[in-house]
């Protein structure tokens, strides 16, 4: 059996009109079910998630219940003094456990410039923390600037659709710190080859879009891959635990 991470995963969140969250707990009995080791989560839908500071205290002790869960919280510029400054962000979330850390610029009202983002790009770069830019988020043109201006960060590229295609090949191929999710809705046929031969097997991540997708469709399209065993393990956990054995912890 392939040992898998989900790099896409998540829980807690509420959508406008909704009631009840999905609980971490509930996101493990998922796991459980369909043999995921681990998952890094992060506070899904964020549609209604505005209180950073709030929410990443409730990830981070939610998480901490659970093994199979690496907290994946928001991080932001703090340039107007009313959080932590970037560098005390970054050293919470490691201490906290995180394996990435996710941004985002349009909710969180803050431009992708550098003159905005500069900060906190070049604090998580000095600690190799990996940055999931959700592609809603933070779109492609924005993950090359930032993979240009930081590139000893890693920064891992999600919710990617198989027509960006033509604009995913050459920035995974321009720019080594960039990695790509194969999660929901990254689904096409023989994508993960595809993938595998244009950038590389070590540059791609296993991720689902759990609880808001199935997982089967994200496990399935792995493991039925022509791809070498070797490369099956690299894209389900190996190169994941590559990028956490680079955090500066």
């Amino acid at each position: 059996m392939v040992e898998l991470i989900d790099v896409q995963a998540g829980f807690g969140g509420l959508a406008a009109g909704e009631r009840e969250a999905v609980s971490a707990a509930e996101l493990v009995a998922e796991l459980h079910r369909h043999r995921i080791g681990q998952a890094l989560a992060r506070i899904v839908p964020d549609g209604i998630d505005f209180d950073v500071e709030r929410s990443n205290e409730s990830l981070y002790q939610a998480c901490a219940e659970f093994p199979e869960l690496l907290p994946c919280p928001v991080v932001l510029p703090a340039h107007c003094g009313d959080v932590p400054s970037e560098a005390e962000q970054v050293a919470g979330a490691i201490a906290a456990g995180a394996g990435a850390v996710v941004v985002r610029p349009g909710p969180d009202y803050w431009l992708p410039e550098r003159w905005v983002a500069g900060p906190l790009l070049e604090a998580l770069a000095a600690m190799r923390l990996p940055v999931l830019c959700l592609s809603r988020l933070v779109p492609l043109p924005v993950v090359a600037q930032w993979a240009q201006w930081v590139p000893e960060l890693p920064l891992i590229v999600a919710e990617v659709a198989y027509n960006q295609n033509r604009n995913l090949v050459p920035l995974l191929q321009a720019f080594p710190n960039t990695f790509l999710s194969l999660g929901n809705n990254f689904t096409a046929h023989c994508g993960v080859e595809f993938y595998a031969s244009m950038v590389g097997a070590d540059r791609l991540l296993f991720g689902t879009g759990l609880p808001a997708a199935e997982a089967g469709a994200a496990i399935g399209q792995l493991l039925y891959a022509d791809l070498t065993g070797e490369e099956r393990e690299w894209i389900g956990a190996g190169n994941f635990r590559r990028l956490q054995e680079g955090i500066g912890r």
